[in-house]
């Protein structure tokens, strides 16, 4: 018994070790070969594990073989453009300024209703909003909205960025700093929120403002004629 726990610890350990040697790409979404792989490598530390006619050594070398070939075929397909679309597939372009491309679905067995809910996903409204609708080669679809269909930005509106206050989510931070940090902001007093009346009455006041303006040129202009 102690030693089928060991056999299946090692294992374990084995695979966690050669997951990370193939790097994050190997954790995200998968490519065609990446997905053999990965399930070459959960099938292979199951069969070890459970399967007591299996030398464990033969484990290690087939865990090896595929982390080599793995590092092989990326190598190759960074060299060579024409492996790498073989090997990983090219984006398909789905939706093209707002019209669905029906021989693109067909051939990539891709329906409307498929379509339908992965632009649902990501927030799509209308199909005629969308630029480009791209199913890519590991199975993910992305959207690309036109210019008119963007959010607005801050910088499209002029306005300054915004003063960094919070815990920013790009940086790393240590468990106790994250939670004393967090307990400091909460402590502070809070400003202020903007009042919604009061911003427009502000505007309303810079409207009304500009509008006096617009009027004393227009009685210049009269004037002068």
């Amino acid at each position: 018994m102690f030693e089928f726990v060991l056999k299946a610890a090692v294992m374990y350990f084995m695979a966690l070790i050669i997951i990370r040697l193939l790097g994050k790409r190997a954790l995200g979404e998968l490519g065609p070969f990446d997905f053999v792989v990965m399930t070459g490598v959960g099938h292979t530390v199951v069969s070890v594990a459970l399967d007591r006619s299996i030398p464990f050594y033969e484990g290690l070398i087939i865990l090896a073989t595929l982390a080599g070939l793995e590092y092989l075929m990326g190598y190759l397909a960074l060299k060579n453009q024409g492996l790498a679309n073989l090997i990983t597939g090219k984006p398909v372009v789905l939706i093209d300024d707002g019209k669905i491309i029906k021989e693109n679905l067909a051939k990539e067995k891709f329906n409307i209703d498929d379509l339908l809910q992965e632009l649902r996903k990501q927030g799509v409204r209308e199909v005629e909003t969308v630029d480009k609708g791209i199913l890519e080669s590991c199975g993910g679809f992305t959207v690309l909205l036109k210019e008119g269909s963007e959010p607005v930005t801050r910088e499209d509106l002029g306005l300054k960025p915004l003063p960094k206050r919070g815990i920013l989510t790009i940086e790393p931070v240590k468990r106790a700093e994250f939670f004393a940090r967090q307990q400091n902001e909460g402590d502070q007093p809070k400003e202020d929120s903007l009042s919604l009346p009061d911003s427009l009455k502000a505007i309303e006041e810079r409207l009304a403002y500009i509008s006096n303006k617009i009027d004393h040129l227009e009685r210049r202009i009269n004037s002068d004629k």
